[in-house]
């Protein structure tokens, strides 16, 4: 009996040293003889290392869809947008004479193409008499070359006629008569030369003058609708 007892003792000691070995050797403690150790980890511990080991995962993941993603970039073809159109060309600013007030600026005599009326007063003075004669109707009327004919009608009833040619000179009209103007009453008009710009609504601003008399007058002149 005495041995079984003993017996048990010894057994008991022998499992709760092989325990206690376990435990010890899970919580790093170097045994004799052995020498073998290990490290037991906190709870704080193995939080920690889980949470690296999952931003390591999500970091790793990261790189795989920047690597699609860049992939899916290098596919695309970019496409540029077409340039806007040009503007509009400003329109033709409208006039009462259907020219702007450039138009004596290009040079061509064609402009003067059709007929114009006289648009303001205008009047000659008899150099012996000294009569004046008022004209309200003046009429000239040129072909694309700028030769014409010009009429005029006093208000007194006396008619003149006879022929006149234009040029363009730095953007002005100059217009010649080839000599004096004869009228129906016998009388006639001294040789003019009248030169004419255009002012902002198309219409001739004109002067005349008259070399042998030097004689000068004021007229405006509009062309008529066509």
């Amino acid at each position: 009996m005495r041995f079984l007892v003993g017996g048990l003792a010894v057994l008991t000691v022998l499992v709760t040293a092989g325990a206690a070995y376990a435990v010890l050797s899970a919580c790093g403690l170097r045994l004799p003889l052995i020498g073998a150790v290990s490290v037991c980890e906190s709870e704080a511990e193995l939080a920690t290392r889980d949470a690296l080991e999952e931003t390591l995962d999500e970091g790793d993941a990261l790189a795989r869809r920047v690597a699609y993603l860049e992939r899916e970039l290098a596919a695309l073809q970019c496409r540029a947008d077409p340039p806007p159109p040009p503007p509009p060309p400003d329109p033709e600013p409208e006039t009462e004479s259907g020219l702007d007030p450039d138009a004596f600026d290009r040079g061509d005599i064609a402009v003067m193409e059709g007929c114009w009326q006289l648009d303001s007063n205008y009047s000659v003075t008899d150099i012996r008499t000294r009569k004046v004669t008022h004209f309200r109707d003046w009429r000239l009327c040129f072909d694309a070359n700028g030769q014409g004919r010009e009429t005029m009608r006093s208000t007194n009833g006396v008619r003149c006629e006879g022929p006149i040619s234009g040029q363009l000179e730095d953007g002005r009209l100059v217009m010649a008569e080839p000599g004096n103007l004869q009228c129906d009453d016998n009388s006639y008009i001294h040789r003019r030369e009248i030169t004419c710009r255009l002012d902002a609504q198309g219409r001739a601003q004109c002067e005349s003058y008259q070399p042998q008399t030097n004689g000068r007058g004021p007229a405006t002149l509009r062309r008529e609708e066509r």
